[in-house]
């Protein structure tokens, strides 16, 4: 195979992308607790409002005399009065007040008891999916600790604030922002390229979303400008209402990686303590959901390893499931197969070559034209001069050998203790090659001669490919 040739396969290769399925979804109402200091109803419309508590002064009602859960709630679900558009307009709201003003005007706020109490009465008085808390505490707390571990048990997200002390005290770590399974979010700057400058920096942050100028609803429907943490937990809050009214099978785990997964970077690539794992990106999220819940086959859950392969194989028409609704993702594949998933990944480019040297090929079949390309650019060979024995069963060898000669058989930067033990054989560059690519990161044990099921190959395809 020439250079010419050896660069445009793997140009073929690295050039394709998943694609998101792009259908119309019902929305169906998601409840949200919003653990605040009330919600004006001069601000919010009726019909986003449901019955709440007053915690902190039982004998008052849950309007809202600070405006801090009002500026909360006009981001979730917006004012049309106001003309401010909501993350999620569909939700209903719960207003638990455990912070206020008394009588006397004063300020007077619940302790970290109290708001535990409020988690707890959110999902089982209120039966709320999401539960905002748009503040923390410095101390843990065993009575909120054991509250949010009951939310993650009855499938309730916690959505909590970083904190806004960056620049006053930069090592402060704030509760329940902390705790693992609570999405701990930050501010971006106006830009949105990086984290603003008073959001807390430290490991218990997961994301990123709109925090500095933000223009959100006072108590009396009007609207004013307002910076802080806590109104981008708000925006993390209405988006994962809005997984949920697509999706409600969701569980907090399955909202936690939609949104931090699809969160765009704005700091290095990965995570980072400024910027958890970036901006948020609501509509990545909805696209990748939408992805996943396209997918017909009832033999690839939701928690499969290789699901996301089996997704990009079918949009990509790499490989289309046995029936309309299975994949079967432990048949073992033929070399036919294996030649024909390869040729489909990169385009199905045409041969020039006319026949092959194989008596055993019939020109009729499916696997023809792609065996002719693979021959053609030495990407696959036979079992002897003559033979090319399609239907075979193929070896993990074998389609490891057929993807590292498509990319111009490279040498494996580094070491590989896989390759290394299986000593000198006509296969041992491609698995080093493949080992170092991280393609066999799922094989504890990697067995050559095992033969490689459908999910293995579109595996190995996606994982190079995609990455």
């Amino acid at each position: 195979m020439d250079g010419t040739m050896k660069q445009l396969l793997l140009s073929l290769l690295l050039s394709l992308t998943l694609t998101s399925a792009a259908y119309a979804a019902e929305v169906s109402p998601v409840r949200v607790a919003v653990i605040d200091t009330g919600i004006s109803t001069a601000a919010i419309e009726a019909e986003h409002l449901t019955k709440g508590r007053n915690y902190i002064r039982p004998q008052d009602s849950t309007e809202d005399k600070l405006g801090h859960g009002t500026a909360i709630a006009g981001i979730l679900v917006g004012s049309e009065a106001a003309g401010v558009e909501g993350v999620c307009p569909e939700a209903v709201l719960v207003p638990l007040v455990y912070a206020t003003r008394d009588e006397n005007g004063q300020t007077v706020k619940g302790k970290t008891d109290m708001a535990a109490q409020a988690i707890y009465d959110a999902i089982d008085v209120y039966g709320c999916r999401v539960i905002n808390l748009s503040s923390g505490a410095l101390t843990d707390a065993p009575s909120l600790c054991e509250a949010v571990e009951y939310a993650e048990k009855r499938g309730v997200l916690v959505v909590s604030s970083a904190g806004n002390a960056n620049q006053t005290a930069p090592d402060a770590i704030y509760y329940p922002g902390a705790y693992d399974t609570v999405l701990c979010v930050g501010s971006a700057d106006r830009e949105g390229t990086a984290a603003a400058t008073f959001s807390q920096r430290n490991d218990s942050v997961d994301l990123l979303a709109p925090g500095e100028n933000l223009r959100v609803l006072s108590i009396k429907g009007t609207r004013i400008r307002a910076d802080g943490t806590s109104f981008s937990t708000a925006y993390v809050t209405g988006a994962a209402a809005r997984l949920l009214a697509e999706d409600p099978a969701l569980t907090p785990a399955d909202v936690r990686k939609l949104l931090t997964a699809t969160a765009r970077d704005v700091g290095p690539e990965g995570y980072d303590t400024d910027s958890g794992w970036g901006l948020l990106d609501l509509d990545a999220a909805l696209a990748e959901l939408r992805r996943e819940d396209s997918l017909p086959f009832t033999d690839v859950p939701k928690d499969a390893p290789y699901r996301d392969a089996v997704v990009w194989a079918l949009e990509n028409h790499v490989t289309s499931g046995t029936t309309a609704a299975t994949f079967s993702p432990d048949m073992t594949c033929t070399r036919a197969q294996a030649v024909t998933f390869l040729w489909n990944a990169v385009g199905r480019p045409e041969p020039q070559l006319a026949e092959t040297p194989f008596t055993d090929i019939i020109s009729t079949e499916y696997y023809y034209s792609g065996l002719l390309w693979a021959v053609e650019n030495g990407v696959a060979a036979g079992t002897s001069a003559t033979s090319f024995s399609p239907n075979l069963n193929c070896t993990k060898a074998q389609i490891l050998v057929l993807l590292w000669r498509a990319v111009g058989s490279p040498v494996a930067n580094g070491g590989s203790s896989i390759a290394d033990s299986l000593g000198q054989t006509w296969y041992t560059d491609a698995v080093a090659w493949a080992d170092r690519t991280g393609l066999l990161a799922s094989d504890r044990v990697f067995q050559p001669d095992a033969p490689a099921v459908r999910a293995d190959i579109v595996g190995y395809l996606y994982h190079y490919i995609v990455g």
